[in-house]
């Protein structure tokens, strides 16, 4: 397995049913094909007004995560990324093996790969097709493996569909994800 993306590789334990579930700081989860769509932006360092000093931006990031000003010291100007999900879901195989094969050139590594605006209406436009004919099972295949969860073109496999073009199009018809970059992260 690839771990969680918040911590790494996590300790693997059973529950009384003997299912496999992982641990966070946080949480319990069962484990299973996570699926994750992060929109990020780059926040510069640099302060146009100053060489000297780190720009507002960075150091309110900082304070946000529990650093002051002078911890990022050895850090040039400090800049930053800001990652924010935009997308999730739980073992919906069909839509991470489109990725696998589409985006991330046939490697399934639980590493985040870049997904322009092209690549997610493609994938909407499959989607969309897939629910207008059912009767074609050559259109985004249910896939097996390790706990990816069900291979079967039930309500579940539909809803995942129905899902997909929600959060497709939630970030190509909103402004606000222009100049943000998108990136598909899955894990299990």
């Amino acid at each position: 397995t690839c771990g969680t993306p918040s911590s790494g590789l996590p300790a693997k334990k059973t529950t009384a049913s003997n299912q496999p579930f992982t641990t966070t700081s946080n949480s319990l989860h069962i484990m299973g094909l996570d699926m994750y769509l992060y929109a990020e932006k780059y926040v510069s360092g640099y302060d146009n007004t100053n060489s000297a000093k780190i720009s507002a931006g960075v150091k309110k990031l900082a304070r946000q995560a529990g650093l002051r000003t002078s911890d990022l010291k050895f850090s040039g100007f400090g800049s930053a990324v800001i990652r924010i999900t935009v997308g999730y879901w739980r073992k919906a195989n069909a839509i991470h093996n489109w990725f696998v094969q589409n985006v991330q050139d046939g490697e399934d590594n639980c590493r985040p790969y870049y997904v322009d605006t092209e690549k997610l209406k493609e994938l909407r436009d499959e989607c969309q097709a897939a629910l207008a004919d059912k009767d074609n099972t050559d259109i985004l295949p249910p896939t097996a493996g390790f706990f990816f969860g069900s291979t079967e073109r039930d309500e579940y496999y539909y809803d995942d569909l129905k899902t997909t073009i929600e959060i497709i199009d939630n970030i190509l018809n909103n402004d606000r994800f222009k100049g943000l970059e998108i990136y598909y992260r899955a894990s299990w």
